[in-house]
């Protein structure tokens, strides 16, 4: 059964919502599964942490999926991150960097996450271009460039990592 403002169809924003929406589940579901298994607790502050943000992002691709279904036009989005996520993001990404047990469990699951949130980025920038409506291009274009910080600061956790001694071939 469809979300409310889902329909079929490759090219309409609402298949390309409902596209986002299943990445985003996925993404949800790999990280909360990444940190309940996960021992290591830097692993799992951070997986957690990314769970919340794609929970989040699922939040607004179906608040946006029901506008459209109601007005029948892709509602008008802002075009700034949400300050207040990134602000928790920022701040979790601080207080998780001062954990003083880290393994090498936590530079493999960096690396998945890193390669998620490339792909989220990627598939966002294409549904951005392949978007008629400026609204729908602007909100795939926001949601591009949230997974690019999500990435960014991974990268940066990878590089902290290293620096700790761990190597990319630890684990």
């Amino acid at each position: 059964m469809r979300k409310p403002g889902l329909t079929a169809g490759k090219k309409n924003p609402a298949s390309a919502l409902e596209r986002a929406l299943r990445f985003e589940t996925e993404g949800k579901r790999f990280f909360t599964a990444a940190a309940a298994k996960s021992v290591d607790s830097f692993a799992k502050h951070v997986f957690l942490l990314l769970a919340q943000l794609e929970t989040k992002h699922m939040e607004d691709i179906q608040a946006i999926a029901r506008k459209l279904e109601e007005e029948g036009k892709f509602p008008k989005v802002s075009s700034t991150p949400h300050d207040s996520r990134m602000r928790l993001f920022r701040r979790e990404h601080s207080r998780i960097r001062k954990e003083k047990v880290i393994s090498g469990e936590a530079v493999d699951g960096m690396r998945k996450a890193l390669a998620f949130e490339a792909e989220g980025r990627e598939m966002y920038l294409r549904m951005s271009k392949a978007a008629t409506n400026p609204q729908e291009k602007r909100f795939f274009k926001l949601l591009a460039g949230e997974e690019d910080s999500h990435f960014n600061i991974i990268y940066e956790y990878l590089d902290f990592l290293e620096a700790q001694g761990l190597r990319m071939q630890d684990g």
